[in-house]
Formats: structure tokens, sequence, C-alpha cells
């Protein structure tokens, strides 16, 4: 790649318009040139004038098909940040014609789809990065430092909690949304493997769990909103004798930071991962916090292409952990429905009885649901 690298947006809305603010940010800072965006919805006028605004802007493309932006146009970088079951073929169409990747999470809707697109990105020559924005973070790259320089002592286990309120139209807000297939194909979407993909992510990384390790899932999920998939889930990942647990929900009555607690035999870690902080204690009693700001995955990947010797902060290989869960969930199909005694409503929305004080005892237990001790919650019925 030559010059300042040209990067096309395949994906406007939801989190795309995330996306397209951080390329609009480094477009205006000359680090970046925006090829072209794609969406069969048109962007919102307010962003599409900021795009007309950058030198050059009023001839960047704006096309309803992403096949025929990506030939047209042959970016250096695409982002692909559009429903999941599309990651794989817009990769492939992208790969085609030359470009790196940034790929939005989860990668892909299949273990088999992950590994052939790590086949084809190796066989390209390119490099992909993925969306899980909490790996810029400087507050876990600081805590996954601590547990793999002994400061907590043997770690026995990480305890993953979250609990957030989601409104009976995030379920309803696309076809594919809480579907674990949709016209034949993949698409494994649920509380685990999508809103709180990063949680998984990030504890694994803080944990130390190196790429090709051998990783068994366990599960425990249901159904409350969802038509489908998990809305409420606990799993856990047992990496060489040590166990991930992550219990989650989307139907909780109020929404609360998701916490990663590291349990070590000589100290303990906790790591809100969406606001980056860090509390706990080392083995010698010491207080932890941990250092402020994200590098922006964007930035990093700009800055892997222009120099080589910058590592990739979430490249394709580091989600091979991640998409073990993923796999587990696809071939565990279709969540239960959540016990009636288990759910209330509280504005005309499902509400799971207990969920934050559940999701945090699986935590700090490291149990599934059926396995706390009681009073048990009533999911488990």
């Amino acid at each position: 790649m030559d010059g300042t690298p040209r990067v096309a947006l395949l994906g406007l809305h939801g989190f795309g318009r995330v996306h397209l603010d951080g390329l609009l940010r480094l477009a205006a800072t000359g680090a970046v040139r925006v090829a072209g965006l794609a969406d069969p919805r048109p962007p919102a006028p307010d962003a599409l004038e900021r795009v007309r605004a950058l030198p050059g802007g009023a001839d960047v493309p704006v096309l309803a098909d992403a096949a025929t932006l990506l030939e047209q146009v042959r970016p250096d970088v695409t982002i692909v940040s559009t429903p999941i079951h599309t990651h794989l073929p817009l990769a492939r169409l992208a790969l085609g014609v030359g470009s790196h990747l940034f790929l939005e999470k989860p990668p892909t809707a299949s273990m088999e789809q992950f590994r052939d697109l790590s086949a084809e990105v190796t066989a390209a020559g390119r490099v992909c990065q993925v969306g899980f924005q909490s790996l810029g973070s400087h507050t876990l790259a600081h805590a996954a430092r601590l547990v793999a320089d002994g400061a907590v002592g043997r770690v026995r286990g990480v305890g993953v909690h979250g609990a957030w309120v989601r409104e009976r139209s995030y379920f309803t807000r696309a076809a594919w949304a809480g579907r674990m297939e949709l016209d034949g194909l993949p698409v494994t979407d649920g509380a685990l493997t999508n809103p709180f993909a990063h949680a998984t992510a990030s504890a694994l990384r803080v944990a130390g769990v190196p790429d090709d390790a051998d990783i068994t899932v366990e599960l425990e999920r249901y159904r409350v909103a969802s038509p489908e998939s998990d809305d409420t889930a606990a799993a856990r990942l047992t990496v060489a004798g040590t166990p991930i647990v992550v219990a989650v929900t989307l139907c909780a009555a109020e929404q609360r930071p998701p916490l990663i607690v590291v349990h070590g035999e000589q100290g303990r870690l906790e790591l809100e991962y969406t606001t980056d902080t860090l509390t706990g204690r080392t083995a010698d009693g010491t207080p932890v916090t941990g250092p402020p700001g994200r590098t922006v995955l964007l930035d990093n990947l700009v800055a892997h292409l222009a120099d080589p010797t910058v590592p990739l902060l979430a490249p394709l290989a580091s989600c091979a952990p991640f998409m073990h869960l993923l796999e587990a969930v696809r071939r565990d199909g279709p969540a239960r429905p959540m016990p009636p005694g288990a759910v209330t409503e509280i504005d005309g929305r499902p509400v799971v009885v207990d969920a934050d004080e559940t999701m945090r005892r699986c935590a700090e237990e490291l149990a599934l649901f059926s396995e706390l001790p009681a009073p048990r919650p009533v999911v488990r019925g």
C-alpha cells in the first residue's frame, strides 16, 4: 500500500455510525482518505454533510450496494459494520479487491467461517482487525500484565457479570436480531455472542488465554424477550483447569456497568471494562488502579499498516478463544424459554427477577445458574 490509506465503510447505521465518526475524524487529520460508503439505507443527512465537507468529499461515492462500491473504488482498508451473517461474504469481497479488513465483532457466525476467513486473510497477504474495542484499553492491558506477572498469585478463576436494559424494540429492530439462523445461514446473535461479546473477549485477554488454547464450554441459556437466542445466560469456559464464568442478561431492572473479577489466591482485581476502571489489591496488599485512555482500533490498524512493527491490538487470530464460545452457542441452538416465575414486568418490558444479584453470584462463585448455592435463582427451573 502506498501513500495515505483509502478506507471504505460498509454499514452506516447502528454501530456503523460510530465507525463513520472515527473514519471522519481520521480523514480530517489527513491520516486516511474516505474511499466510499455503502449501505442499502441512505446515510443520515448530517453524516453525509460531514463527508461532503471533507477535502475531496464531494467525490466520495455513497452507494447502496457494497459489491459495486468495492469493485469501483478498490480501497486499501474496508470496515465491515453490517449484520453478523454478512461479515464473511463481505470480507471475501473486500479481500478480492486487495483490501485489508476492519471487521466488526463477532467476526463470523461460526467457527468454520472463522477458520475459512483466517485462511483467506493469510492467503491474500492482508491483515484483519476485529472490533473488540475494549482490547484497546490501557487499563485492560495493565490488568493483563498484573495477572501475567503473578501480582495476584495463581488465578483460581475469572468471573464476569453484566446486567443491561434493552427494550423490546432491541429484539425487533432487524430480521436477524436475536436469531440463530436466517434464511438457512447461521447468525448466532445473542447476549453472549454480541452485546456482551466484549465481556468474554476482555476476560480472555486479562486471563492471558493463548490463541490456540484448548477450551471447553458449558452453557445455560434462556430467552425472555429475544425471539430465539439468549438474552439471559451463563457460560463457563475452562482453560487448562481455570474457569472463566460469564453471566449476563439484557433484561435487568436497571443498567449497571459489567464487571470482570479476577480471583487470585493472593489478590483480586475488578475491572469495569466499559469505563476502564480497575480496582483491587495485589498479593502484598497494594491497591490497584489502571492507566486511563484507549487506543482506537481503527487508529491502531492505520498505524500498523504504516509500520508493521506496531502490533494489532485485536487481530483476527486473537479471536479464536472467543470463537469457542460462539461455536458452542451455535451448536446449542435456540435458548430455553425463561420459566414464567422468573420474569416480572417494569414499564412494559420483561425483567428477570433478581437478575443483577444472580449474575454477581455466578461471577463470585464461578458457577452456572444451576450450581448456585441456596437460595437458588428461579432461572434454573
